[in-house]
């Protein structure tokens, strides 16, 4: 019985501690906008995709976002940032978490991530024309 009861706790603990690991270079952009207008875009990119935003904090810039379960993946918790860095670009980052099962997952989500930054580049170019008239 304590064998069980040990077994347990241990395995709700690991599950419930996200790995360690560096963030993959693939969930991180940098895009050549000032930081509000990539916030912007993103969020536009979101909508585009027919995700679920479950929160936002648009004056530090961070979007919690939900991916739905298809025929291809499981369903995602996301959270994007979006930071300012030099000469007016923009640094993005997408953390991603399993809405089931293990904690962090890297792999499955690298797809919705590409999306979501092609997303915010279709969304900056729109905006491109507009700003040079």
């Amino acid at each position: 019985m304590y064998y069980l009861r040990f077994l347990t706790i241990f395995l709700f603990l690991d599950a419930s501690v996200p790995a360690d690991e560096p963030a993959p270079e693939w969930s991180k952009s940098t895009f050549s906008s000032p930081a509000d207008q990539v916030f912007a875009a993103a969020l536009k990119s979101i909508a585009a995709q027919r995700h679920e935003v479950k929160s936002k904090d648009e004056v530090n810039r961070v979007v919690s976002f939900h991916v739905a379960v298809t025929a291809w993946s499981w369903s995602y918790n996301m959270i994007l940032k979006v930071a300012s860095a030099e000469n007016n670009t923009s640094n993005v980052s997408i953390e991603i978490a399993r809405s089931r099962g293990k904690a962090v997952s890297w792999g499955p989500g690298k797809k919705e991530v590409q999306k979501i930054f092609a997303g915010i580049d279709k969304e900056l170019a729109k905006a491109l024309p507009a700003e040079t008239k």
